[in-house]
């Protein structure tokens, strides 16, 4: 399978990138430079272009079998969530990719029936504008009833760890273990985000991977 890849340099992209690889994938990083790339993306392609920018991004990923995306803005532009989601669906109507997978945002998951994470008491304020930007990213998606879309949001807590090979994959809800933590290394997820290109097993629909 050929897989474009926004955000490839980043930790969960880095991760989805060599796990791609190693299934026998041919990822192509789409990069503002292929300069200076770091080790652990060595067997990924790099093509230069600005994932802003609905042309340039066409052309990079025409020929691909799905587009994904990690990107991953800075605390104070969460917003570029929203218009990366935009281009993603127009570049790839433009080249004919009719897949999409996009990591998604903890925040939009349900806790209780028609109650998001971020609309949890509790939520971290400092998270909010993220999840806020994850959810309206989400309706994009939800529009554009043409494409093979998938928003994979992680679980609630991910960070560094093991890859221990374990975890459930739900739809829609936030998954918590007895103790209430929801949590996911890196590496897992990336592992269950591969997965998800490989077998395109939640197509427009959100979906969610924890231990």
């Amino acid at each position: 399978m050929k897989i474009a890849l926004i955000g490839a340099t980043g930790n969960i992209g880095s991760e989805i990138a060599q796990q791609a690889v190693q299934r026998g994938h041919t990822v192509t990083a789409v990069t503002r430079r292929t300069s200076g790339l770091p080790p652990a993306l060595a067997g990924v392609d790099a093509v230069v272009a600005d994932s802003f920018d609905t042309a340039a991004l066409t052309a990079a990923i025409r020929g691909h079998d799905v587009l994904a995306s990690a990107f991953g803005p800075g605390p104070d532009s969460a917003d570029l969530v929203i218009k990366q989601a935009e281009v993603l669906i127009a570049a790839a109507r433009a080249a004919g990719v009719k897949r999409v997978v996009m990591v998604g945002g903890a925040g939009s998951l349900l806790v209780a029936p028609g109650v998001q994470l971020v609309d949890a008491p509790g939520f971290p304020d400092m998270y909010r504008p993220y999840a806020i930007a994850h959810r309206n990213a989400l309706a994009v998606l939800r529009a554009a009833t043409d494409i093979d879309w998938t928003f994979f949001a992680p679980a609630a807590e991910i960070g560094p760890g093991d890859k221990l090979g374990q975890f459930r994959v739900g739809r829609d809800s936030l998954i918590s273990d007895a103790a209430g933590n929801s949590k996911i290394s890196y590496a897992d997820y990336g592992d269950a985000f591969v997965t998800e290109l490989e077998t395109a097993a939640h197509r427009q629909q959100v979906v969610t991977a924890a231990y």
